[in-house]
């Protein structure tokens, strides 16, 4: 008698360069009947496997098995409607930005980028030049974002550097987010020269405006074709039956899901390499009205040195001596000695990585007397604090980090951090990155309502944003 199979809405997984997971997800259908009853759809985790990577065994599809054959040991088998994967595995979404000035086209190109869930490996202003070709080459990126010019404005420079990027060993897909008057021109360059092109809006059309969203969409989808080639990915490709996300952007689009239901807020996200800040908010009137620096609604930033793995000798001089872990921690730590040192990584990692992602005030000195500026990011209207990622939900202390988060150093009053009495919670379900994924699928209010279970907040604390 073969085995019974039971059909649920989605399996999704998460494929990390250490650990992929595989989770289960059922009741997202709308109008869907409960198990005890006939009621609209229950939103739920069914359960989750894990297993180890194997991206450098050749094929991700044995990890990916390995976590399902996991979480079917509990379940039983399974069906799923749809099966979804996000990515920061194989280098993840390794990216350079090029645009015109710094302060500008530059500045929007890379908050596109990270806002994508890239890892910026180049960055350029102005006109490329053969010390940044041979800095692109060695970096080896899978996209390349090329600005530069507003609206009606430049298009020399843009057009300079889509002829250099046409002399590149490398054939990164290129998307090009310009000046609109220089599209046709740069794209039919790059493509005589064998690249991929995509064209989409201009990231930085208007002198201060910010319009980002676009070029997010279309670094999305270049990414799920550059994916799907790299060593050791390729049979990702037969496994799911929707998209390929990156990890972190996949964690930026559940953000905004559920701030759009909760209001402002931040999610941190501590991993092995690198701490992900992610922040969806407008700031507050005040501090609006003294800004210097065009902000995108929602913004990541990445901490390269602040990790408990790879990069746990950098977050490990952060910490005062006496506190200090004798050893650092393997990337798997089991015994409580490894998992109380991957805490105190964790824990100043988050930190950190918010202190830096914060803004802050700026007192200039005039003729007329003392000016105040704010510079970055506002985070004052942020009524939420979310950890996320296995350092912060699997590990002791991960609340206890993310409330320290809210404390200025001592001393120093001008960085624009959330409240003292933001709320605080922990993704318990690990699930935000599984929810971007998603929400290209299924009811947004569904997806979110998976959110609020795993940050232990009810369907009745929610209200309109603030």
């Amino acid at each position: 008698m073969s085995p019974e199979i039971r059909p649920i809405d989605a399996l999704v997984a998460e494929i990390g360069s250490t650990t992929t997971v595989v989770s289960a997800f059922d009741g997202l259908a709308v109008g869907e009947a409960a198990p005890d009853g006939p009621v609209d759809a229950v939103p739920r985790l069914i359960g989750q496997g894990i297993a180890a990577t194997t991206v450098a065994e050749g094929d991700v599809g044995l990890g990916i098995d390995a976590a399902r054959a996991a979480l079917e040991e509990t379940t039983g088998l399974l069906e799923p409607g749809v099966t979804l994967a996000t990515s920061s595995a194989a280098g993840g979404l390794r990216m350079t930005v090029h645009g015109l000035t710094e302060k500008m086209t530059a500045m929007a190109a890379r908050e596109a980028a990270l806002g994508a869930g890239g890892v910026l490996v180049h960055r350029t202003a102005g006109r490329l030049r053969d010390a940044d070709l041979a800095a692109i080459d060695a970096a080896r990126p899978g996209l390349t974002l090329l600005a530069g010019g507003v609206e009606g404005g430049d298009s020399e420079t843009v057009l300079h550097n889509a002829g250099r990027l046409a002399e590149l060993t490398v054939r990164p897909i290129v998307v090009y987010a310009g000046n609109s008057a220089a599209a046709p021109e740069a794209r039919s360059l790059l493509e005589r020269a064998g690249f991929r092109v995509r064209v989409t809006a201009n990231v930085y059309p208007r002198v201060d405006e910010l319009d980002i969203v676009p070029a997010r969409e279309v670094i999305h989808d270049a990414f799920e074709e550059h994916i799907i080639h790299a060593p050791g990915m390729e049979r990702i490709a037969g496994w799911v039956t929707g998209r390929v996300l990156p990890t972190p952007g996949a964690v930026l689009l559940a953000a905004e899901a559920l701030a759009a239901r909760v209001g402002d807020l931040l999610v941190i996200d501590v991993g092995g390499a690198t701490t992900d800040v992610h922040s969806v908010t407008s700031g507050s009137p005040e501090i609006a009205a003294i800004s210097l620096d065009p902000q995108p609604a929602s913004k990541r930033t990445v901490e390269g040195d602040l990790g408990t793995y790879v990069s746990a000798e950098h977050a490990a001089a952060l910490i005062p001596d006496a506190e200090r872990p004798g050893a650092l921690p393997p990337a798997l730590p089991a015994t409580p000695a490894e998992k109380a040192a991957a805490a105190a990584l964790a824990r100043v990692a988050a930190v950190t990585a918010v202190r830096r992602h914060a803004g802050r005030l700026v007192h200039h000195y005039t003729p007329t007397g003392r000016q105040t500026v704010a510079r970055g990011r506002d985070l004052t209207a942020c009524r939420l604090l979310v950890g996320t990622g296995g350092a912060l939900t699997r590990l002791p202390g991960g609340l206890e980090a993310l409330e320290e988060s809210r404390v200025p150093v001592s001393g120093v009053t001008e960085l624009l951090l959330p409240p003292a009495d933001a709320r605080c919670a922990l993704d318990r379900d690990y699930v935000l990155a599984c929810c971007g994924a998603l929400l290209a699928h299924f009811d947004a209010d569904a997806v979110a309502a998976l959110m609020r279970t795993s940050i232990g907040m009810p369907a009745e604390e929610i209200g309109a944003p603030q």
